[in-house]
């Protein structure tokens, strides 16, 4: 973070770090021109994202098209954070796939079973900071 501003842009190391600090996220899909957000329960496996879901709506847009985001963010006093990841999505429908992810530490919120598997492989992870503590510039 440079003197000049508060906001700072996180290298692909942390945006990484970040995601796998916290397990809560929004997952946005597009189909027919139409945006949708959900929210998720996720875990990073490696340089991947795997969720876990139900057959719904989430899932059926999911499989008409496979491009999604993924936006993680986080704030306290000190500071706060975005994460942006956009991708693919693909329901893991092999044995060996889905006995992998059922040993990832990947719960839900919702005390529900959640049957379906989909991971996430990135083609870019954004991410920024904001310094909270620094004063705001007096208005002219």
């Amino acid at each position: 973070m440079n003197d000049a501003t508060p906001v700072s842009v996180l290298d692909e190391h942390d945006s990484w770090a970040r995601l796998a600090s916290t397990s809560i996220g929004r997952l946005a899909v597009s189909v027919a021109g139409r945006p949708d957000i959900f929210p998720i329960n996720y875990t990073v496996d490696g340089r991947s994202i795997v969720i876990r879901t139900n057959p719904g709506d989430k899932l059926v847009e999911l499989t008409i098209n496979e491009h999604v985001a993924i936006e993680v963010d986080h704030y306290d006093d000190a500071e706060a954070w975005s994460v942006v990841v956009k991708g693919t999505a693909a329901q893991l429908e092999h044995g060996a796939e889905i006995d992998v992810a059922e040993r990832l530490a990947l719960t839900t919120l919702v005390p529900i079973t959640t049957a379906v598997f989909v991971r996430i492989t990135p083609t870019s992870v954004h991410g920024r900071r904001f310094d909270l503590t620094r004063e705001r510039p007096e208005a002219e």
